[in-house]
């Protein structure tokens, strides 16, 4: 599949209570890449996902998903569709192959079709020595990853992830990441939250930072990574006396000063006289500061 698989302009959606889950969500979502969901808890990301997911209804703008309408053509969509929510657990007397296995016939695969794509996704995530364990003697990490290998497994076209690495740990969390590039690269869409900055410079080929219900700016991490002109910042531990820079962020007993070069930040770095001095590079969590902190709202991209 080539093309866009999610197409959203002004998405929002006011509920009952009169609050705004999200405002005003653009995006577009391309097949064979992993659109990544920036932003804080509560800045409106599984909102969004609901209305993309046909699971809400949104109360404002509109969005084409698998090339179908969100609004009239929900059946379809949920066709075409896999969503891992945030929250989601499997029967506790369950084994992971069951699990998977069940999901997949439920969607319409016959068995043995169905037991060869759990085979290869539990392989994937590291649990097929575990396949006949109850998911009751398994880890929370574990049962994470059953939840995330179930989607997988559909072979969707567009799949949702609400933050498919809460709560699992470094090594679940790179098996995790590894699965779903695996996942895109047969052409599929793969669109996940998080509010993990370094997570969706890792894994995001593009990145939707959302803030207060609000696409704030999105591109790919490289295009994102422009938008501030400095590419280092010098981390000072103390006082941080003598420090001179264009612009600096104070945070109690540290502060963080940026730099356009790497020269630059080795001249502010041997100015301070502090108890500890680190350079690092610019990342994506400083150009999320940098675009909510200036107000600039960014496009949605191509």
């Amino acid at each position: 599949m080539r093309g866009h698989a999610i197409e959203a302009e002004g998405l929002g959606k006011r509920y009952p209570n009169g609050v705004w889950g999200a405002r005003n969500v653009s995006l577009r979502a391309r097949y064979g890449e992993v659109t990544v969901l920036l932003g804080p808890n509560g800045a409106g990301k599984t909102t969004t996902v609901g209305m993309l997911t046909t699971l809400l209804k949104p109360t404002k703008g509109k969005a084409r998903v698998a090339g179908y309408d969100v609004l009239r053509d929900y059946v379809k969509i949920r066709k075409h569709i896999a969503l891992c929510p945030q929250d989601i657990s499997i029967d506790a007397n369950w084994t992971p192959l069951e699990a998977v296995v069940g999901y997949l016939m439920l969607r319409g695969f016959s068995r043995g079709d169905a037991v060869k794509e759990a085979k290869y996704w539990l392989e994937v995530l590291d649990l097929w020595s575990v396949r006949r364990r109850l998911a009751r003697a398994l880890s929370g990490g574990q049962r994470k990853r059953v939840a995330v290998a179930m989607v997988l497994a559909s072979n969707a076209p567009v799949l949702f992830l609400d933050e498919p690495s809460a709560g699992l740990d470094v090594e679940g969390r790179y098996k995790v990441w590894r699965a779903l590039r695996d996942f895109v690269r047969g052409g599929r869409c793969v669109v996940m939250t998080t509010h993990d900055m370094r997570e969706a410079q890792l894994i995001a080929d593009q990145v939707v930072m959302i803030h207060k219900g609000v696409t704030a700016a999105a591109g790919s991490p490289e295009e994102l990574m422009r938008v501030i002109p400095y590419r280092f910042k010098v981390i000072v531990k103390g006082s941080a006396d003598g420090l001179m820079a264009e612009r600096v962020v104070r945070l109690g007993d540290r502060v963080v000063a940026y730099a356009r070069s790497r020269d630059e930040a080795l001249n502010i770095a041997s100015s301070v006289v502090a108890g500890s001095v680190a350079i690092d590079e610019v990342d994506l969590e400083d150009v999320y500061l940098e675009v909510v902190g200036s107000g600039e709202v960014g496009g949605h991209g191509a």
